[in-house]
Order: structure tokens, then C-alpha cells, then sequence
């Protein structure tokens, strides 16, 4: 039987300053970065990974940040002939606003989220809220919400992996195509130089400079390196250079 299909979906753009996904580097150095969604098809299933952020004309917050016309979630995967009412799974990595701000759009999706994101989501330290403020304002009294507490088995060739870090309940998303096995690191590997990091770094990887437990996040990226043999990172132009992966 064939693998699973993954497309990512360009669904907006951000600046910020480098040193927020690049910890203690390259600070005072503004980059521009793809807000990315992941689509993926097979077994007769239809899976959203995060759904991006929601209409910059309504976020005053976490400006700068643009979305062209059409790339919202639900223009983009019509562009590839499939209706928001058809997804069957929504994976949240984990509920940052740029990631989880359009859970709305899918009513019968159900929503796979970790049980730690949703504990830290509903009452964050002060100063990591605002990554937290999603329009629709977030409940994790949802009852949407399907918790899972660590790995999960979502459908055959599908699985999610707890791994703190940026957050204290992010998940990657492991998926199975006939070609490779891939893995949607999410936050806790934002660029590519973030994974390949050792020419620029010194070190293998590096972190987001958006965390909340660094011995966690050293321990879920040496994880990680056996949770996929490609490794898909979160921010990154070069994953849009391909319009699928198989």
C-alpha cells in the first residue's frame, strides 16, 4: 500500500529578529519567515498539522506579519480540490498563535493536541503569553480537544512524539511516506541551520530562542534524531522549494 503524501501550505509570512529562533545569535539581524501548515493524505485520511495564524488585519499583537491573498489554510488546500469540512485530523503541534489560530475553520476535524500543552496554554509564565493569543481567544476547556499524553499512534504511518522544548507540550509529527520517513519537528527546529547546525554553530543543533526548558529541549532534539531520517523544520523557505513529499 502507497505512503502518505505530505504538502506544505504556505499560509503567511513574519520579521522578526533572528536571535527569537536562533538562542543567543544573531541578534539586531531581522529575518522574514514562511508561516507553514502541513497537509497530508493517505489511507483515506485527510490531515491538517497546524493551520497558522489567522487575518493579520485582525492582530495588532504580533505584527509584522502579512498573508497574501489566498494563502489562508482553507484557499490552500481548495487548491488542491480538498473543502475544510473534509479534514479528519487536526495535529496541533502545539497552541502558539501562529500555529493554532484557525481551529475554527474545521469543524469535523478532531483535534489531537498534547494534555501538557493544553496544562501550560490555559495559564502560561507572564512573560510567554503572548505567543498563547489566538483569535479565537483558545480555551482548553474546548471540548474539541483531543489530549493525548505523550506518543500517539494517530493512523497507520502517522504518530505523534512528545518533545519539550520550545514548549512544555510541543509534539512532532513522524510520518511514513513509501519514499522516507519524515519528521515535523515543529518550533523546536525552526530553520535549517537549526538542525544542521554544526558548521554555524559548532554544535549539531541549536535552539529556538523561544524556550522553556533547555535540558528538555537538548534531550528532545537528541530524540529526534531517531524519529525521522529527514528532518522537516517549522520557518524555513527551502521545505516550499518542493510541493510535496513522498
Amino acid at each position: 500500500m502507497a505512503g502518505w503524501t505530505i504538502r506544505p501550505l504556505h499560509v503567511g509570512g513574519i520579521r522578526r529578529d533572528k536571535a527569537i529562533f536562533t538562542h543567543l545569535r544573531n541578534m539586531g539581524t531581522p529575518i522574514d519567515i514562511p508561516l507553514i501548515a502541513w497537509y497530508l493524505e493517505g489511507r483515506g485520511l485527510r490531515i491538517l498539522v497546524d493551520t497558522g495564524g489567522h487575518d493579520p488585519a485582525r492582530d495588532p499583537l504580533h505584527q509584522p506579519y502579512q498573508r497574501e491573498p489566498g494563502q489562508d489554510p482553507v484557499a490552500r488546500l481548495s487548491a488542491l480540490g480538498v473543502r475544510p469540512e473534509e479534514v479528519d485530523i487536526l495535529i496541533l503541534t502545539h497552541l502558539h498563535w501562529d500555529h493554532a489560530s484557525n481551529i475554527h475553520l474545521f469543524p469535523n476535524a478532531r483535534v489531537v493536541v498534547q494534555r501538557e500543552e493544553l496544562r501550560f496554554a490555559a495559564a502560561p509564565l507572564p512573560f510567554l503569553s503572548w505567543p498563547y493569543r489566538t483569535l479565537p481567544p483558545f480555551s482548553a476547556s474546548s471540548e474539541r480537544f483531543e489530549a493525548v499524553d505523550g506518543d500517539a499512534r494517530i493512523a497507520e504511518g502517522v504518530t505523534v512524539h512528545l518533545t519539550p522544548g520550545h514548549t512544555p507540550g510541543l509534539q512532532g509529527v513522524a510520518v511514513r511516506t513509501s519514499g522516507a520517513a519524515y519528521f515535523i519537528a515543529s518550533d523546536n527546529v525552526p530553520l535549517g541551520e537549526s538542525w544542521n547546525a554544526r558548521e554555524k554553530y559548532g554544535v549539531s543543533h541549536w535552539p529556538n530562542g523561544l524556550h522553556v526548558d533547555l535540558e528538555a529541549y537538548f534531550k528532545s532534539l537528541r530524540r529526534t534524531e531517531d524519529l525521522g531520517d529527514v528532518i522537516l523544520p517549522s520557518h524555513d523557505w527551502s521545505v516550499l522549494e518542493r510541493g510535496e513529499y513522498r
